[in-house]
């Protein structure tokens, strides 16, 4: 197996937060023209899964507990989004903030954060009846 040291995991974390904060701001983003990618909040959603992917992923070898990881990139997540947000609203003209992204970007994170707490604890009750 390929092990991924703690300084690659952390760039490419902060690659993904520095992309989502680059196309936040941008005032005429790329958009598919077809499939679910084609509506925006699909695209939000998708976006912090991925940033909460990220940053989990990326936690994992530094926090103990690994849930604690997790949950900390959950609340990265969760106020990033946010925070781009508040960004759209005063920084960029073209752009708006919109309370329906905030959700979005809080049922990607919310997503990944949920798959990995039923894995975790279905793996956990695995193990807990085999040993």
């Amino acid at each position: 197996m390929i092990r991924i040291g703690v300084k690659l995991r952390l760039t490419i974390f902060v690659f993904t937060a520095l992309s989502i904060l680059c196309l936040s701001v941008m005032p005429n983003p790329p958009v598919p023209q077809t499939g679910i990618l084609a509506w925006d909040k699909a695209q939000h959603a998708l976006a912090y899964a991925l940033l909460a992917a990220m940053a989990g992923w990326a936690l994992l070898p530094l926090v103990s507990p690994p849930v604690r990881a997790w949950r900390y990139a959950l609340i990265f997540a969760l106020g990033y989004g946010v925070l781009m947000e508040v960004l759209q609203a005063g920084l960029t003209s073209g752009r708006c903030g919109d309370i329906t992204d905030i959700l979005a970007n809080a049922l990607g994170g919310l997503t990944v954060y949920g798959l990995v707490r039923l894995g975790s604890g279905h793996l956990r009750n695995k193990y807990r009846k085999n040993g």
